[in-house]
């Protein structure tokens, strides 16, 4: 693991967890301070999604509550169960799955593309930092009413206190200084939700603002405590804007890598009819869509996932054996390439394998959802609620982008999957 050193993530993926995984279907693995069990066969997970009675979902707050990561996201509607949960979705899930304003979301899009071009002629380490501020923008539009400006600091993930997470406990600067920044960010968010719920009470705004409106009622009548109000705010955030992210910038490196792709949805997307393109418009392009649902299974912005903890002792597809208290999880990035059940190309990228119709390439989807075969947004009644928001995002900013630029790899980069390349940028036409 990249405990003390730079390690690219794909070659410990290869060198110690992929042939385990892949002869076993499942494997031991020593995180938060203990050893798990990390699932990768399709149809073990498919069981892991179906019974949630035995597999139930143990977040950080539970497993490792004096880390500063349960600090920041404390107990939420990912990492709950049974009535807090219940109660947790009752609140977010209507506001968060209302359909979001791809007018904002194209506007911030545009944006993008021209501060893209203006940074490369800047001293930079990447994309990273740009998109990440688009997806923070586009997160406090349509779910704050505002716009955001708030920066997350990596100290919090640093992996060494992931894996051994009694060093938390240990009065280290960086950490003492995560745990403040963890509380300063969770005061500005709750403070930005409540001006962004009284700023804006047009009709327009109605979906966007039922989020905030809803999450605040809640709290102000007890029907959430101050600390789940807060830890919700800020875990919606977290996984908002970061995820998103992640799938933009592993969507625009393939799309550097292969040129042809590339030109080909530039085609797709220069013959639509209208401008700009409606949601149900961009739900019609076949190219566009696959080569979404290609990035996401390669590279699932959430690579691994250890939360679900064995209720009663159970034999995981009558072979192994779960001893209770178990922690379980999987590796999205293992199972999503499972050769298996993708092939023996399934490490390449290769949109034409989802269908060339809008209902093939949408019924393939859902079939490989439904067997656990891409578990990008995880399973079963926990799948995650912002699938709808993170796919919109992704079509309005990769339309945006290959409609107004070129991009290529930088020649000289390294490629690793850790970190994410340098980039040139052109104009479209340029």
């Amino acid at each position: 693991m990249p405990l003390v050193k730079d390690v690219d993530q794909q070659d410990v993926f290869t060198k110690y967890i992929e042939k385990p995984l892949h002869k076993h279907g499942a494997a031991s693995v020593f995180f938060a301070g203990q050893w798990n069990v990390l699932i990768h066969k399709p149809a073990y997970l498919a069981e892991v999604f179906r019974r949630e009675d035995i597999y139930q979902k143990s977040g950080n707050y539970s497993k490792i509550p004096h880390s500063v990561l349960a600090a920041l996201l404390g107990d939420n509607i990912i990492s709950s169960r049974g009535e807090p949960w219940k109660k947790y979705k009752r609140v977010i899930k209507p506001g968060l799955q209302a359909r979001p304003n791809l007018d904002v979301l194209l506007r911030n899009a545009r944006q993008l593309s021209t501060i893209l071009v203006e940074s490369q002629a800047l001293p930079t380490d990447g994309i990273q930092g740009s998109i990440q501020r688009h997806t923070i923008a586009c997160f406090g539009n349509t779910y704050f009413n505002v716009d955001l400006d708030a920066q997350i600091t990596k100290d919090i993930f640093t992996p060494l206190f992931m894996n051994f997470p009694f060093l938390d406990r240990l009065p280290f600067p960086s950490r003492t200084r995560a745990r403040r920044l963890a509380s300063d960010l969770t005061n500005q968010l709750a403070l930005t939700l409540k001006h962004g719920a009284k700023g804006d009470t047009t009709s327009d705004n109605h979906q966007q603002n039922k989020l905030c409106t809803r999450r605040l009622s809640a709290r102000d009548s007890g029907e959430l405590t101050e600390k789940q109000f807060r830890d919700n705010v800020t875990v919606l955030f977290v996984a908002g804007q970061e995820n998103p992210q992640l799938a933009i910038t592993s969507t625009m490196y393939l799309l550097a890598k292969h040129q042809d792709m590339q030109n080909e949805l530039f085609d797709e997307l220069s013959q639509q009819p209208q401008n700009p393109p409606d949601a149900e418009y961009q739900d019609s392009l076949p190219l566009l869509t696959s080569i979404i649902y290609e990035s996401l299974r390669l590279f699932p912005p959430i690579g691994q996932l250890i939360n679900p903890r064995v209720a009663s002792a159970v034999h995981l597809g009558d072979t192994i054996f779960l001893a209770e208290g178990t922690y379980v999880g999987y590796n999205c990035y293992s199972t999503n390439r499972d050769p298996d059940a993708w092939g023996q190309d399934a490490d390449a990228f290769r949109p034409s394998r989802w269908g060339c119709s809008r209902h093939d390439i949408h019924r393939e989807y859902r079939r490989r959802r439904t067997r656990a075969e891409l578990i990008t947004f995880h399973g079963g009644q926990r799948a995650c609620l912002g699938e709808q928001f993170a796919i919109l995002q992704l079509k309005a900013t990769l339309y945006t982008l290959v409609t107004s630029l070129r991009w290529r790899l930088d020649p000289t980069w390294l490629d690793r999957m850790t970190p994410v390349s340098k980039t040139g940028w052109r104009r479209r036409g340029h």
